[in-house]
């Protein structure tokens, strides 16, 4: 089958190709115990049922730090959307919901951060791209590529590169317009670590980390969460 890719004036656009054929991208399911194959079952049987489904509730409490850099690119930011919680040197309550993201296949994780003040929401889509890897969907077409793997028992997610996405219109039967562009390596915020690590009893540890190779270490989120009703 021929493919045709999308015009591309600057050298710097590519765009998945079965989206650029028809009315609509692929969607493929997301399933973490196929990108993981036999290292899935390395992971402990409480992270395993808790990345079984797209389902779940959680509730906990956090610290989300960042350093004197890692706060003036959580302002910058906010020009894509505030893909980050803003900082804060006090464990805070936070509260997680994934639910199934029917137009990608994939997770939508929205967490929920009780400051002193005010609530601040922050939302996401794990999903599988049109090439069957895996990538985290942010705002204003922001795109974060996932590795996947498995470190000391724990459920590791790595960033491997971010993205910017337009994914066009669809006018007779074709999608139109839709473009891609890769962004360089010392783009903010920098290369991001995530690890969810069974404590058992129910609870998990979740950590994330981002170092960007200029500004070194900007942030480091780590709280602990049970799974609720």
């Amino acid at each position: 089958m021929t493919t045709h890719a999308f015009f591309d004036p600057f050298g710097a656009f590519a765009a998945d190709d079965p989206a650029e054929r028809g009315a609509s991208p692929v969607r493929h399911p997301l399933c973490y115990r196929t990108l993981l194959g036999e290292r899935w079952w390395s992971l402990p049987a409480a992270t395993r049922a808790r990345f079984e489904t797209h389902y779940a509730r959680y509730a906990g409490t956090i610290t989300l730090r960042a350093t004197a850099a890692g706060r003036w690119v959580a302002r910058a930011c906010k020009l894509v959307g505030s893909p980050l919680p803003p900082p804060c040197t006090h464990p805070l309550a936070a509260a997680v919901r994934v639910e199934p993201d029917e137009t990608t296949g994939g997770s939508r994780w929205t967490r929920c951060y009780d400051f002193p003040r005010k609530r601040v929401s922050v939302a996401s889509v794990k999903a599988l791209d049109a090439s069957g890897e895996l990538v985290e969907r942010l705002s204003c077409g922001l795109r974060m590529r996932l590795k996947l793997d498995v470190r000391d028992e724990a459920l590791c997610f790595d960033s491997a590169g971010y993205y910017v996405e337009c994914e066009g219109f669809v006018l007779s039967g074709r999608r139109r317009c839709a473009w891609r562009m890769d962004l360089p390596s010392w783009f903010l915020p920098g290369r991001t670590c995530v690890t969810h690590h069974d404590l058992g009893d129910d609870c998990f540890r979740f950590t994330m980390t981002i170092h960007h190779e200029l500004l070194g270490e900007l942030f480091h989120h780590d709280g602990v969460f049970r799974g609720v009703e």
